[in-house]
């Protein structure tokens, strides 16, 4: 019984199975539903084509796009103006379709009733003794007043011949395939069921903290992945075990710190401070700073477990940018006060722009805290609101401090990734949590915004994220040029009805 129970002899019965079930599922499909597949494909040319026509309805090449697409493709395509009856045709069927089947007013008709504005009929040109495959639509942004109609039509040609003699070659084909995978079946599973099994025994040590997972060189590429796999994935577990301490580690300095300093001077108040209001009021301030900070910290690694789940939701409004970053701005002025920091505002008047009011004050907020953490001597952080004029506005937040490395840049926006732990010492490193451009990141991800970093060390940092701006005015209507691509200019006397 182990021996049928064996992975050789299973993955032999097993590929054997697959094979002749795909053998006949490939047979059946072949016979009942290549027809379908057929009409699909021409189907499938004659929507691109339409979509082709479309896409560039108001360019001056339009003309030559129909002529090419019914070149290529070997279509029928009829572009009818219902302003003045003219009609443009371009018959590359090479057969003697005629259109005269066809009711035109009762076509328009089903193409202004239909759901989306296009229609596909089926019928046979008895003259070539072919099925056709016709498409209608309209063309234009108004379906009771459309710019223009098009009509494409395409041959079906009778494959039942083709499908016959294919059939016989593939039940031909089939046995020899049969017989020959049953012996190669049997060296599969052997070559198959050893490396497996090895893969398998190392992959058994990773949760025993075993994460040198070596199964050797196979000769199967896809036993090669699967090894490469396990390896990389070993490896990229000892990282991720080893981020996890580093991460319990950071998490644990920042929040010991707030609560050590909470503890001392709630100590200082008791045994010290507690009678001379003046001192006992500083450390009752500096309680409820590390207080708020200890709660801001909590928040971010919230924030950011939310973001990165993907259990919050965009609430977009439209709203003015430039009054909210006045009101994030303001409140810094006790950093203002107490730390000497500079904020400088540049802004545009009126700024509109539709985004989640809250998580974009979050980003601002966290961007310019960023910037204040790392700013130089000179304690000056600049802050930019401009529109630019491809209609969308940039944001801006400039800092002096060391800037950042050229190797150290790409990896800003990760968890918990200090530089300052890296290559400087910046003099408010210790305020920083390593969080805050992690949900920037995943704000600016979840509203499409485009954002990034520059930086030059010595020099300092800028910080930016792009949002298009808001705007109610309607776009201006483009004429109507389109029937001078399709119909030539002739001259005529003014003192009679124009013709074509």
């Amino acid at each position: 019984m182990n021996f049928f129970r064996s992975i050789k002899v299973r993955v032999w019965a097993r590929f054997e199975v697959v094979v002749i079930a795909m053998l006949a599922f490939t047979y059946v499909f072949l016979i009942a539903m290549f027809p379908n597949f057929y009409e699909w494909m021409k189907t499938y040319e004659i929507s691109e084509a339409l979509v082709e026509i479309r896409s560039n309805w108001h360019s001056d090449e339009i003309v030559t796009i129909v002529n090419n697409q019914a070149s290529s493709k070997k279509m029928y395509i009829e572009i009818y103006f219902p302003q003045n009856g003219y009609s443009y045709k371009a018959d590359k069927l090479g057969g003697s379709i005629s259109l005269a089947v066809i009711a035109k007013d009762s076509l328009l008709r089903e193409i202004n009733a239909s759901e989306k504005g296009i229609i596909y009929k089926r019928f046979r040109d008895e003259q070539e003794d072919n099925s056709v495959l016709m498409m209608g639509s309209y063309i234009g942004a108004n379906r009771d007043n459309p710019d223009a109609y098009i009509i494409i039509c395409n041959y079906l040609q009778p494959i039942g011949s083709t499908v016959s003699i294919f059939v016989r070659q593939f039940m031909f084909v089939g046995l020899i395939m049969i017989i020959l995978t049953i012996f190669m079946s049997a060296l599969f599973s052997y070559k198959v069921s050893e490396p497996i099994i090895r893969i398998n025994n190392s992959a058994k040590e990773l949760p025993q903290g075993k994460f040198n997972a070596k199964v050797g060189k196979h000769d199967y590429a896809e036993i090669k992945q699967l090894a490469g796999t396990l390896e990389s994935a070993s490896h990229e577990i000892a990282k991720a075990d080893d981020l996890r301490r580093e991460l319990m580690a950071n998490i644990s300095h920042d929040l010991r710190t707030p609560l050590t300093m909470i503890k001392a001077y709630a100590e200082m108040i008791r045994d010290l401070s507690g009678d001379n209001p003046e001192k006992r009021e500083r450390h009752l301030k500096v309680i409820i700073d590390e207080t708020d900070r200890l709660s801001s910290l909590v928040n971010d690694i919230l924030d950011l477990s939310k973001l990165q789940a993907g259990v919050t939701e965009i609430n977009p409004e439209t709203f003015n940018f430039s009054e909210r970053l006045s009101g994030v701005i303001s409140r810094f002025d006790i950093m203002k006060e107490s730390d000497g920091i500079i904020i400088e505002l540049h802004k545009d008047d009126d700024i509109l722009i539709t985004a989640d009011v809250t998580k974009l004050e979050q980003v601002v907020y966290n961007l310019i805290n960023n910037a204040v953490t790392y700013t130089g001597e000179d304690n000056t952080v600049i802050v930019r609101l401009f529109r630019k004029e491809n209609g969308s506005v940039r944001f801006e937040v400039e800092d002096h401090g060391e800037g950042i490395s050229p190797e150290n840049l790409p990896y800003i926006w990760d968890r918990y990734y200090k530089v300052s732990q890296r290559n400087s010492t910046h003099k408010r490193a210790k305020m920083g949590s390593g969080i805050g451009l992690s949900i920037v990141k995943s704000v600016l991800e979840q509203h499409k915004f485009a954002f990034g970093a520059e930086s030059e060390q010595g020099k300092g940092s800028v910080f930016w994220f792009e949002a298009p701006e808001y705007s109610e005015a309607p776009p201006e209507p483009q004429k109507n040029t389109y029937l001078r691509r399709f119909i030539p200019e002739k001259k005529h006397d003014n003192n009679k009805k124009g013709t074509y």
